[in-house]
């Protein structure tokens, strides 16, 4: 690597690490029933390229490939959720390369990917709450840190749909399954849009469960709306304790739940 480069080389212990989560990750989609094969990989590689792409997979060698580009500018939690979530697109959604992604998009729409995307988002949080130990505020935390990082210049509506959604999604998750190391059994994915907002302060969002499917709408006023995209686009002088307040208020209010005193005791703890 050239030193004019701003590159990331992950250390062995990185390595032998997301190594180790990525089987571990495999073997726990298999167990719950989520994917019934995964599909034969021969060698897992990181390579550092400055190209647009986060993971490709190689049918003729059998190499899954995930770039180290984004590790430079975040932490290695973060950069391990991007992995798990490129790995789930590959191994469950049947998606291992950004032309994947593409032809979705022509194909179905924006609508279909960003549930795609939610999906990988949930499940990913899920292994973490099930398998790596994170609480609800430990997890938040990976979304503060890469919201800092890379955070978009301007708002785009598209991707503030899919932060909301996939909020709403692993926020449910952990709120009403606050205990570590207990299965969770239930759990619903949101697809939202924010466009009913200025009409009648009501959120639209196409609920996705196990079982079936609904249309609903959630309680977001304006001000809700306005705290929720501060996290998305204006964290820069937010501290993580603002940031999850924030989030947890709007998750209150949207869903209607009670937050657990465990939850709520390890937000007053943060500093």
């Amino acid at each position: 690597m050239k030193g004019s480069r701003k590159t990331k080389k992950l250390s062995s212990k990185e390595v032998e690490t997301l190594i180790r989560n990525l089987k571990s990750f495999s073997k726990w989609l298999k167990d719950r029933g989520i994917v019934e094969t995964i599909p034969i990989i021969k060698h897992r590689d990181f390579p550092f390229s400055s190209d647009d792409w986060l993971m490709k997979f190689d049918n003729i060698t059998g190499v899954v490939s995930f770039n180290t580009f984004p590790r430079a500018k975040c932490s290695f939690n973060y950069y391990r959720s991007i992995v798990l979530h490129e790995f789930f697109h590959f191994a469950v959604q049947k998606i291992p390369n950004k032309d994947d992604a593409t032809k979705i998009k022509d194909d179905f729409g924006d609508e279909l990917m960003r549930l795609i995307d939610i999906e990988s988002d949930f499940f990913t949080a899920l292994f973490h709450k099930e398998k790596l130990g994170f609480s609800f505020v430990q997890y938040l935390k990976i979304y503060w840190e890469g919201s800092k990082v890379f955070k978009d210049k301007w708002i785009r509506i598209g991707k503030l749909q899919r932060y909301i959604g996939t909020l709403l999604s692993i926020s449910k998750m952990f709120i009403t399954h606050p205990k570590r190391g207990i299965k969770v059994s239930t759990y619903d994915l949101f697809l939202v849009t924010v466009s009913p907002l200025s009409v009648d302060e009501n959120m639209d969002v196409l609920v996705i469960r196990r079982e079936h499917i609904y249309f609903d709408s959630i309680g977001a006023s304006i001000r809700d709306y306005q705290r929720i995209r501060e996290c998305y686009s204006n964290i820069d002088d937010m501290t993580l304790k603002g940031y999850v307040t924030k989030i947890v208020a709007f998750i209150k209010h949207a869903l209607r739940l009670e937050i657990p005193s465990s939850i709520q005791i390890e937000i007053d703890k943060i500093k």
